[in-house]
């Protein structure tokens, strides 16, 4: 392990745990953006859900150091708690992204359906204002930024609340059983993974509350 990484583990600087926090929201807004490219131009369907799983991967090993460093410091900017929430949150956002991908995949859809277009669009808005959330966190003098952006994740998540439902409904009218069953758990997982995106924000707002 390099000695600058060693350091940073001992005694780090306030902006190590943040960068690495700041990259998973990159992480997440960048396999959301993959989504719902594939979303609207529905061709080379594998070579782009590997893209998401590079991503999804990209996020693993960021909560992997994310874990060592908590586990060998001391001295932390803001609660080990919290770094461990929010770091979690905007793990399981890559998560969520990685699996409505895979089951497009696994379920043979032919043609995402226009609300899992409209929920990964969503999806993608979302994790934007999260990441520059994520970004307003890092210094207090932005803290007064974090209230709107996180307003906007809950602005996006209630909106794909309200799309995630219409499109329930409409799906239960129709009679192919086996297609039901598909495409309501792919917009399942689009939905949670807006849900994951409000948790992650909440958690920042809880950062905030503490350290304002």
């Amino acid at each position: 392990m390099p000695l600058k990484m060693i350091k940073n583990l001992v005694v780090p600087q306030d902006h190590f745990f943040f960068d690495l926090l700041q990259k998973q929201a990159e992480t997440a807004h960048a396999a959301s953006h993959e989504l719902f490219g594939l979303m609207g131009d529905y061709r080379d369907i594998s070579a782009k859900v590997k893209k998401i799983k590079n991503l999804e991967h990209e996020g693993d090993e960021l909560m992997r150091a994310i874990y060592t460093a908590l586990n060998k410091t001391f001295i932390v900017p803001i609660d080990h708690a919290d770094i461990s929430s929010l770091a979690n949150a905007l793990d399981d956002v890559v998560d969520m992204v990685d699996h409505a991908s895979a089951l497009l995949v696994s379920y043979d859809i032919q043609k995402p359906s226009p609300p899992m277009v409209e929920l990964s669009q969503i999806l993608v808005e979302q994790t934007e204002e999260l990441k520059n959330a994520v970004v307003a966190i890092n210094h207090s003098r932005t803290y007064g930024k974090v209230s709107a952006h996180c307003n906007r994740v809950k602005h996006f998540e209630i909106k794909a609340d309200e799309v995630h439902a219409k499109a329930i409904t409409a799906l239960f009218k129709t009679t192919d059983a086996i297609a039901i069953l598909k495409n309501k758990e792919i917009l399942d997982c689009l939905e949670a993974a807006t849900d994951k995106a409000d948790k992650a924000s909440q958690n920042i707002s809880d950062i905030v509350m503490k350290h304002a």
